[in-house]
């Protein structure tokens, strides 16, 4: 079947079904106009939840169906375009199949445009913003463009119309977004896999249809091009046998025989240091130099919300993870926060996954307190009163309203010399956007405490 191209879309009825909460849809929407589409955007949410974007794509002569779906909006349309937050159990896919739709993604148009351009794309539970980031970071002031995109936000469609040939793509993609990908053929030059854990079992509904969702990016994969992964980390195994062409299992002894050691204190963390490798043997791939790679490396600032650690009077020092929307990051977190810190106060919660918490509350038995809100916390308090252990003392565990309680009673809890670590560990979805909406209420409230 050919790849649907953006400009075959001229003249049609297109329906984007969901808008989304980083832009995606918004940004798909509005370019699809400008390639001649007619287009209809429907979202669950009214328009009081857009701001700015819905004039936007008012000027853009988009036709809004906010506030819910209808079948009418179905039969009308030829091409549908679906957010990647829509479950495939949603049962709107299948009113579109009955009308005879076409389901597409913005991912895969975008994708379209772009097979001859240098590409590398990493996926896995946790690390890929950090690792997708640094390795754009490490191919920045090479001749042309390196176009850093995909579930760190913002239209990858939209943005991928301003890339020449020569330009380079880096993208992060999420299950959600590989679960429906429909890639060009010979298809990335370099597939990165992070970590293969355990996240998002209520939209997949089973590990294996997880798992499988991120094999997907291997699919198209030619015999010349690279598949890497961390040797003995979660999933490396079965991506190394379902790759289509070579494939290496990084080892710790990588950067050494590169004499890249050192690197910024913005990845001097045990787990982030596989992420570091990926990205830099992924840019090799792709041409560049080892030392091009050494120069940019010293310089990588690192990404927000991700173990960002700052110092305030009285020696105290706050954590802010708040990318962690899933136990794991949390867990290594605290595994590396014990071996150095003596009081540490956890913050956490949110919207339950119903993901296993055993691992989390273990790590968390050596927290002085431990301050939780939402369902998530709910679950995970319950989970540390069955399992403490009557072999040292039990952290205080405080169940609070909601997460801007918790965090101004964390904030105001964390003793001198004490380390405040903000790990959500759950879904924002209760009472935000999206994680960043959250963390950025975290700093926020940090900043008032200390009068930043």
């Amino acid at each position: 079947m050919p790849v649907l191209q953006p400009s075959g879309l001229r003249g049609r009825n297109v329906l984007v079904l969901g808008l989304g909460s980083f832009g995606g849809g918004v940004g798909a929407a509005r370019h699809l106009t400008k390639v001649g589409a007619r287009v209809t955007a429907t979202d669950l949410r009214t328009a009081t939840a857009f701001g700015s974007e819905i004039a936007e794509l008012n000027d853009c002569g988009v036709k809004l169906l906010l506030g819910g779906h209808s079948t009418e909006m179905f039969r009308e349309a030829e091409i549908v375009v679906v957010n990647p937050a829509v479950a495939p159990s949603n049962p709107w896919l299948e009113v579109a199949r009955e009308f005879g739709c076409k389901l597409t993604t913005e991912v895969s148009l975008a994708l379209a445009t772009l097979e001859n351009n240098a590409s590398l794309v990493v996926t896995g539970t946790h690390g890929k913003s950090t690792c997708a980031s640094f390795a754009a970071h490490l191919l920045n002031g090479l001749p042309g463009r390196t176009l850093l995109a995909g579930n760190l936000g913002g239209s990858l469609l939209e943005a991928a119309s301003t890339l020449n040939p020569g330009d380079r793509l880096v993208l992060e993609l999420s299950s959600f977004q590989l679960h429906r990908l429909e890639a060009p053929p010979a298809w990335p030059q370099v597939a990165i896999l992070t970590v293969q854990g355990e996240d998002h079992l209520d939209w997949h509904k089973s590990y294996d249809a997880y798992a499988s969702a991120k094999l997907r990016l291997l699919e198209q994969q030619a015999q010349d091009q690279l598949s890497l992964s961390t040797y003995k980390e979660l999933g490396s195994n079965t991506w190394k046998k379902t790759s289509r062409g070579r494939s290496e299992e990084l080892k710790p002894g990588f950067l050494k025989n590169l004499g890249l050691e050192q690197l910024p204190s913005s990845l001097d963390f045990p787990w982030l240091r596989p992420l570091a490798r990926l990205a830099i043997r992924g840019v090799q791939e792709m041409g560049v130099s080892d030392e091009h790679i050494a120069n940019q490396a010293s310089n990588w600032p690192g990404l927000p919300h991700r173990m960002e650690t700052h110092l305030y009077p009285r020696e105290v020092k706050i954590v802010d993870n708040g990318i962690a929307t899933h136990p794991e990051p949390t867990i290594k977190a605290l595994g590396a926060l014990t071996n150095t810190e003596q009081q540490i106060v956890l913050l956490a919660g949110g919207k339950d996954k119903g993901l296993p918490l055993t691992k989390l509350a273990a790590a968390a038995q050596y927290c002085t307190e431990i301050h939780l809100h939402g369902q998530g916390g709910e679950r995970l308090a319950n989970t540390l009163n069955e399992n403490a252990s009557h072999k040292r003392p039990q952290p205080e565990i405080i169940l609070h309203a909601n997460t801007q309680k918790a965090m101004r009673a964390a904030i105001q809890t964390v003793q001198p010399k004490g380390t405040l670590l903000f790990s959500p560990s759950f879904s924002s979805f209760d009472e935000f956007q999206n994680f960043s909406e959250r963390a950025d209420l975290f700093q926020n409230l940090v900043n008032i405490a200390f009068k930043k």
